[in-house]
């Protein structure tokens, strides 16, 4: 009978296929010199590369090494790089759900990796439900892996910074000026990055998607090579509409809906829903990679899609006389229709509007920037209807949800995206004071608001931020020490560090006169007697004291204990509750049978809870540091 050493090495590396590549470092190799020697194959790291992660921080630029066979590329160290990184993400991230302390610096080193850390965050955010901190480890992971996508979104609205202080005073290209630095798709991909969580549809897939589309075209229209642009377009236009690309469906209302303002979503929605201006993007995307040039026109109340001409070309393909504009252009509808508009017919529709002169200035490709803008009212406005419709919150839940329907994790994010969008896109114009005080407010809105909900997001404040905070600010209101302006948001920033390291008192029922004072303990579910909402109690005190900081949402005080909570009503954990106006219910059993307004806030649950004890109906504390007998 032959020995496994007879084996050639061939079929040896191709057993090792079929183990991790952890278990070839540290017991398969140190068996024998052959074992070490097949162990260090090329092809076999080059495998484990492509089958162990999925994503890689760009400074690798693992995929273009891939696709050059020439070079000599050092896969093992590759690999064993992300192996260490793995585990030392490990070990933070274990770090951060036992303890608050220094959790903020545990994230953030967490979030230095890029990339590198996401395919393990994703393990995390779906680690089994039978896991002891099952709720503390999703709700973490997909906390730090937020961070890391929207670092990845700040930083494509940052090209645009780049751009203009690049191009201030120079002469650019038009399709340069149009594009700031940007390429529409990311641009607009940059919103989804806010809401993206553990699905899929990031930057790179969203511009995998519309190549995949594009080559389906092609496929579809065999002759589109031999095509002139205005029929190039039109056959693009007809295809959109009739793969159903184009436009929000069905009811009208579900334009306002968040996932419409989404170019992500949109794409991967099978409904495709989606706004006018994201149909355009679509458009104009597509149509860059078919080699035609098209870019979103903005009217007051429209949307149309520009195509170009190539120079000195018409867009049927003929050649210009010397003496006519270079360039021709044509419209389309991006939404209603499928077919050519006049460029007569956008003028009346100016008229009406009252724009009875300067319609080449309107008729004319919409700036990235924009568009941008456009798209984060676009978001503001589904929020703005979130909050303000006076209807049941099951009914209001469809303006902000997205696939999975965890609409508390999206409603904050969301509105974060629009303030910094409105941040980034702005250029750098230290003359122009109005300009500067808009931004200014702005950066105010910004820093509340990562204060209170996204304190991880410190050193993407303490990245972008800060220097553009010196730029905006007048040389005259330096402070007498010469202090930079940005000196106020580092300091706060400083505090916020402070606080994540510093250890605080203890909340303890055995301390208090009466222990029995407080009835309810943290995890419990209760449903308001005035209001019949749901939701979770998440801290207690026995007269209103260190709830101060959210004074506002304190029910009327009186002699008896006051609970923090979180509620079912918007998903945020501010609301402070007096024991008399709580109804705390009896639970037992599994997820499902929870009230519909606690299922959908257990992914956010994760922040206070370990898991759901279906034994007992109660939510398990991860708060034993502050509240250690609860």
């Amino acid at each position: 009978m032959a020995s496994f050493d007879a084996l050639p090495d061939e079929l040896i590396t191709q057993i090792l296929h079929y183990t991790s590549p952890e278990e070839t470092l540290l017991q398969i190799s140190p068996v024998s010199k052959r074992f070490a020697r097949v162990a260090q194959t090329p092809l076999l790291w080059r495998y484990y590369c492509d089958t162990t992660f999925k994503y890689w921080q760009a400074d690798h630029a693992f995929h273009a090494k891939r696709r050059n066979k020439r070079l000599q590329i050092d896969w093992r160290s590759l690999c064993t790089l992300r192996l260490i990184r793995n585990r030392r993400i490990s070990r933070l991230l274990d770090g951060i759900v036992a303890t608050r302390l220094e959790r903020l610096q545990r994230i953030e080193e967490i979030c230095q990796y890029g990339y590198d850390a996401k395919d393990y965050l994703l393990s995390q955010c779906n680690v089994d439900d039978d896991a002891p901190d099952v709720l503390a480890r999703r709700y973490y992971a997909c906390t730090v892996l937020d961070s890391i996508h929207r670092s990845l979104a700040i930083a494509e609205w940052a090209k645009y910074q780049k751009h203009a202080a690049r191009h201030v005073g120079r002469n650019a290209r038009p399709s340069d000026k149009i594009n700031c630095g940007m390429r529409l798709e990311r641009a607009l991909g940059a919103f989804d990055m806010f809401v993206l969580h553990d699905n899929d549809g990031d930057l790179d897939e969203i511009s995998a998607i519309l190549d995949q589309l594009a080559s389906r075209f092609r496929r579809e229209t065999p002759d589109v090579d031999d095509m002139t642009i205005r029929e190039k377009s039109m056959a693009l236009s007809r295809w959109l509409h009739a793969s159903n690309l184009t436009a929000a469906q069905g009811d009208e209302g579900v334009a306002k809906y968040l996932r419409t303002c989404l170019i992500g979503r949109a794409l991967q929605d099978h409904q495709h829903p989606s706004m006018p201006i994201i149909a355009a993007a679509i458009f104009s995307s597509i149509a860059e990679r078919l080699n035609v040039e098209a870019y979103c026109c903005l009217l007051p109340t429209q949307v149309y899609i520009v195509v170009l001409s190539p120079q000195g070309v018409s867009l049927d393909g003929r050649p210009l006389p010397e003496d006519e504009e270079q360039q021709q252009k044509m419209f389309i509808d991006a939404y209603g229709s499928d077919g050519e508009v006049s460029v007569d017919a956008l003028r009346v529709f100016l008229n009406r509007l009252g724009a009875h002169s300067g319609h080449d200035n309107l008729l004319r490709p919409t700036s990235t920037d924009l568009i941008v803008m456009r798209t984060a009212q676009n978001i503001r406005s589904s929020f703005t209807s979130f909050r303000t419709l006076e209807r049941p919150v099951a009914d209001l839940v469809p303006l902000i949800e997205l696939r999975h329907g965890d609409w508390a994790r999206n409603l904050q994010p969301a509105l974060y995206s629009m303030i910094w969008a409105s941040i980034m896109m702005v250029p750098v114009r230290p003359d122009n004071e109005d300009m500067r005080w808009d931004w200014q407010q702005d950066v105010r809105d910004l820093l509340q608001y990562f204060y209170e909900y996204f304190p991880e997001d410190s050193w993407l404040v303490e990245k972008y931020v800060c220097p553009m905070y010196d730029t905006f600010a007048a040389p005259g209101r330096r402070q007498n020490n010469g202090e930079l302006p940005s000196g106020r948001v580092r300091d706060q920033i400083r505090e916020i560090r402070r606080v994540d390291s510093s250890e605080k008192a203890p909340w303890k029922r055995s301390t208090l006169e009466n222990p029995g004072k407080v009835k309810y303990r943290i995890g419990q579910v209760f449903k308001h007697k005035r209001y019949d909402y749901h939701g979770i109690i998440i801290g207690w005190t026995v007269n209103g004291a260190g709830f101060d900081d959210h004074s506002s949402r304190i029910e009327s005080r009186v002699a008896q204990p006051f609970y923090r909570c979180m509620v079912g009503t918007d998903g945020s954990d501010h609301h402070v509750i007096a024991e008399e106006n709580m109804e705390v219910l009896d639970l037992k059993g599994g997820v499902q049978g929870l009230p519909r307004e606690i299922r959908d806030l257990v992914p956010m649950a994760g922040k206070f809870f370990k898991r759901w004890d279906s034994e007992i109906g109660i939510f398990v504390s991860n708060l034993r540091e502050m509240f250690p007998e609860d």
